[in-house]
């Protein structure tokens, strides 16, 4: 039976037991990529480039993955352009004479598997981001702020209750 794997973030390096660690991309964003030939960016597309590069998780982010937040952008631009074109004609005429779905909806999903795929591999969403080990600390508590509220506690002579004598009482 195999070993269970550990959990994302807890693998230790065999040669001096410390845990992997990424560099960030040097000299932080790319720039936005040319659209392939004959596509425009839509304004949806670019606006979701802008904010994932201000999102800090993209700083986990190598020289190495270009391509895929490439890809990424691409296939979602894809997606929507495809999506909203299939939304001007939701039915359109089968072989037979028959309403059927517009095709451009299956190609809209596929552009749209894409994207997800990317998204899980680049931490686009809480749970991707979850499942990479990646943690987005709200509040960073320096050594100085925790020294003050401790000495505000010492001249006020403020305690923290004691959560079991609570317990206890109750």
């Amino acid at each position: 039976m195999p070993r269970t794997k550990k959990p994302a973030g807890a693998a230790v390096d065999r040669r001096n037991g410390r845990k992997a660690e990424l560099v960030a991309v040097a000299g932080g964003r790319l720039a936005l990529p040319d659209p392939p030939p004959g596509v425009e960016w839509c304004a949806d597309a670019v606006t979701a480039w802008s904010r994932y590069w201000d999102d800090p998780v993209a700083s986990a982010l190598t020289p190495a993955d270009e391509h895929l937040v490439t890809r990424w952008l691409e296939a979602l631009n894809r997606y929507l352009l495809m999506s909203r074109t299939a939304d001007q004609s939701p039915l359109v005429t089968g072989s037979q004479g028959q309403d059927v779905l517009n095709p451009l909806y299956r190609a809209a999903e596929l552009a749209f598997k894409t994207v997800e795929a990317c998204e899980k591999q680049i931490g686009i969403g809480p749970a991707n981001r979850a499942s990479l080990g990646i943690a987005l600390l709200t509040e960073k508590r320096t050594l100085a702020s925790m020294n003050a509220a401790y000495v505000a506690k010492e001249v006020t002579g403020a305690q923290d209750e004691d959560p079991r004598v609570a317990r206890i009482d109750r």
